[in-house]
């Protein structure tokens, strides 16, 4: 927890929301490749920080588009998030709680009605 956070894979941020489903399980939204399998979640917790991390990778697959996709996933943590911060792993960007972030993934957004 020295300085700022800095990218560690060119930037790019994987998870993107949480949400705090009982104190000690968190689901989190990431994007991934319609071509990629998720094949995970990690946690790693500090008494000021819970860092998260999906586990996704390419498929083995010749031809791909470069749409992205919204999942969720969980994790379970071994002791409540209380006041700690939660950092994506990929980029070390602090994680807003879902319920704080508006219009994020346009749930109800449909392009025929607007």
């Amino acid at each position: 927890m020295g300085g700022p956070p800095r990218p560690l894979d060119e930037g790019i941020q994987e998870v993107h929301t949480y949400e705090v489903r009982v104190p000690t399980e968190l689901q989190l939204s990431y994007v991934h490749g319609t071509c990629d399998t998720t094949y995970g979640s990690r946690v790693h917790e500090t008494p000021e920080a819970v860092v998260v991390d999906v586990d996704v990778r390419d498929d083995d697959v010749e031809i791909c588009n470069a749409m992205g996709k919204i999942d969720r996933i969980g994790v379970t943590l071994r002791e409540p998030l209380g006041r700690r911060v939660v950092l994506d792993s990929s980029s070390g960007v602090p994680l807003l709680p879902q319920s704080d972030v508006h219009l994020v993934e346009f749930q109800n957004y449909d392009p025929r009605h607007s």
